[in-house]
């Protein structure tokens, strides 16, 4: 224990020894100021500007390209317009008066010709078939109706038909005036009243021609059933007449 002691105290002796010594030396040397070291730390502020992009909206000029316009070429037709007579549906013929066939019922007839060329101008209503004013008739009973120069003929016993009453014949003409009513009327190859005698001949070769005589005036024969007047048996003599059915005798 005693020698650790010694041991000790020589350190000591040393170390205080160093230290005075080292105070001289201090002494003697130059000062040296040990300043501590600042630091500044400069923050740095980065400011941005926002980038300022001015857009001129310089107004958009659009370029339009010429228009060219196209006038398309203006065409002129030229629209005829034929006037078709009322009474041109009522062909002339053998068998009867247009659609209305000898035989047929007299108001079913009537009612059919008044839709074409109107209301009836005169109607006898059913008479005594010799006194009634259309010449000797056959049958019990005869009616007459018009429509101005068409007389229509109904009987109740013909060579058509028997025991009922029936359309039976039919008389165009002679005109009242002077153009023929209703007009319009002509067979299905367009003879009619007004229609001459080279027409007639013509349209139907195998028709006869009579010339006037003493009692009659001059007429023509297409088909049974079908007959007429003429103004004369010349070429430029006219149909003034056309009669269709048996008709009514003298």
């Amino acid at each position: 224990m005693v020698a650790t002691r010694t041991v000790l105290m020589s350190v000591l002796i040393v170390v205080g020894t160093a230290a005075c010594g080292s105070d001289e030396e201090q002494s003697t040397s130059t000062s040296t100021s040990l300043v501590a070291a600042t630091t500044t730390i400069v923050t740095t502020t980065t400011t941005t500007a926002a980038a300022s992009t001015t857009t001129s909206a310089a107004a958009a000029t659009t370029t339009v390209a010429p228009t060219t316009t196209f006038v398309e070429p203006t065409t002129t037709v030229e629209v005829t317009t034929t006037t078709v007579a009322p009474g041109a549906a009522l062909k002339l013929s053998p068998t009867g008066l247009g659609a209305a066939d000898f035989g047929t019922d007299p108001e079913a007839v009537i009612t059919y010709v008044s839709s074409l060329i109107g209301p009836a101008s005169s109607d006898s209503g059913w008479t005594d078939p010799i006194v009634g004013g259309f010449g000797v008739c056959p049958g019990n009973e005869v009616r007459g109706v018009a429509w101005n120069d068409l007389l229509l003929l109904f009987s109740d016993n013909t060579d058509v038909a028997s025991g009922r009453r029936h359309f039976f014949a039919y008389i165009l003409g002679p005109t009242f005036e002077a153009d023929i009513n209703p007009f319009g009327l002509t067979t299905d190859a367009g003879i009619g009243i007004g229609s001459t005698v080279a027409s007639l001949r013509g349209t139907y070769p195998a028709a006869f021609i009579n010339p006037a005589d003493d009692i009659s005036p001059a007429s023509f024969l297409i088909f049974s059933g079908l007959t007429g007047q003429l103004t004369s048996d010349a070429d430029d003599g006219q149909v003034s007449l056309v009669r269709g059915g048996t008709g009514c005798g003298e």
